[in-house]
């Protein structure tokens, strides 16, 4: 298949005719369509079934930082009213601005009518519904992989066909990608979404490059699919220098195609903010962003008004600059605890296992070298439980579940002293393992030994 003709620069792709059939049947929400006119000066609106907020038991929340001067946010009065009222199903008007402001600012992207950003109770529930605009059940779906095992599992109930695209120590592979997509059928449909996690990849832990993620969008483009960019560990980046990381598929974009629009960005503050406050951010072309608001306003109404106005206000309180530093805290944070896990795995697995350090996020993914016919899914399931070790089975990460001598752990809660012990104890299920495996060798050699003996005395042997 040959490639596209280069389009004129600033080109905007539209994605509509990749939508799926059944978002296509969702219908605007009778009430929730109807909400942003409530704006408009001297409009006076019967529409919502809105509580009135005299009756909210709450007179104020409060926040108090951490950090090395004591702040307290209040929300009181009408922000505090706001903060406990329906609100628009996008999300909250003055978080999406500030999230606008933020993508321009990281990724460098210009602020034009071709994109926008919605907010979701977490960025998985907008990777679905965002699957449920551009697929229909059965359809072929594309998956780095190994691949994040929440998304798989909708996936999987869906009853998608899961196409595994292979990964390296320099993220998703090109080459695997264009291989599937040029001995794909001809007489079937192509596969019209690629998920990937570029940054600190789940579970992996590695980061993609720049030019891997140019030849995907050049191939995004040949091919006609779009990009899911879930990057909920774009700011833990474990690269000290800015200028040496990678650029995110939104940024590159642009540049490489020569157009815009075949890139759905996901961002999550659940690992640098709060994970309870359920967060997630979507950016995409307007066309494919306003069907996820749709679905929204059929299904859930609209992401948490409580937690959107809390987030604001301490994202107006640090500012974007104040924001960047907390995520190079974080980042910090959690580099030094990767060295730990690192210094621990190397007192503890040389010769058990093999691994790559992660270079972003919170994961180690360790191959245990373990003998034929053994995995790590019954390893850890029969005697990891016993030796009081839980991780996460390769299996869980391969979308089509076969046995794997993978696992993966993380390290974002455990203590040095944990780590070292955790380290000890998968090496020992590895040596249990081999000892296991020797033990039987010597019993299938002792059985056929003494049939052999018994052979020679005439004797009949009866398996």
């Amino acid at each position: 298949m040959g490639s596209m003709s280069c389009e004129p620069e600033g080109f905007v792709f539209d994605p509509s005719p990749l939508f799926s059939r059944r978002v296509q049947r969702w219908e605007p929400g009778a009430i929730r369509s109807l909400l942003p006119l409530e704006a408009i000066p001297g409009m006076i609106s019967l529409v919502a079934g809105k509580p009135n907020p005299a009756t909210f038991p709450f007179a104020k929340i409060s926040i108090t930082l951490n950090g090395p001067e004591e702040k307290t946010i209040t929300l009181e009065d009408a922000v505090l009213s706001e903060a406990l009222q329906y609100g628009l199903p996008a999300g909250h008007p003055g978080l999406l601005k500030w999230f606008e402001g933020l993508q321009q600012a990281v990724h460098g992207i210009e602020k034009s009518g071709s994109w926008m950003c919605c907010v979701g109770n977490g960025s998985q529930e907008l990777i679905h519904k965002a699957f449920q605009v551009f697929t229909d059940p059965g359809d072929a779906v594309m998956l780095e992989t190994p691949a994040y095992p929440g998304v798989s599992a909708f996936l999987r109930a869906d009853q998608m066909e899961l196409v595994e695209v292979g990964s390296s120590r320099d993220g998703i592979d090109p080459a695997h990608l264009e291989r599937v997509l040029e001995s794909w059928p001809r007489d079937r449909e192509l596969p019209k979404v690629l998920y990937t996690v570029p940054t600190g990849s789940n579970p992996t832990g590695v980061t993609c490059t720049e030019a891997n993620k140019a030849r995907v969008l050049r191939l995004a483009k040949r091919f006609n699919f779009m990009i899911f960019e879930d990057d909920a560990y774009y700011f833990l980046n474990f690269e000290e220098d800015p200028a040496k990381r990678a650029r995110s598929y939104l940024a590159m974009e642009q540049e490489v195609n020569g157009e815009t629009g075949r890139v759905m960005r996901f961002d999550s503050l659940s690992k640098i903010v709060s994970s309870g406050m359920r967060l997630g951010i979507l950016t995409g072309p307007v066309q494919a962003v306003q069907r996820v608001v749709k679905i929204t306003e059929n299904i859930n109404l609209q992401p948490s008004s409580t937690t959107q106005v809390l987030a604001l206000s301490l994202f107006r309180h640090w500012g974007y600059q104040g924001f960047l530093e907390h995520c190079v805290q974080a980042a910090d944070f959690y580099r030094r605890k990767r060295d730990a896990f690192a210094a621990a795995a190397e007192r503890h697995l040389q010769g058990r296992a093999t691994w790559e350090a992660p270079s972003a996020g919170m994961f180690f993914w360790l191959k245990l070298i373990l003998p034929p016919g053994y995995d790590s899914f019954d390893l850890l399931s029969k005697k990891g439980i016993e030796q009081r070790i839980l991780a996460i089975p390769g299996m869980a990460f391969l979308p089509n579940m076969r046995a794997a001598c993978q696992l993966r752990a993380s390290y974002s809660l455990v203590s040095e002293e944990d780590m070292q012990e955790a380290c000890r104890r998968i090496a020992r299920l590895v040596d249990e393992a081999w000892l296991e495996d020797f033990l039987e060798h010597a019993k299938t050699m002792a059985r056929h030994k003494q049939a052999m003996l018994m052979q020679r005395k005439g004797e009949v042997v009866v398996e």
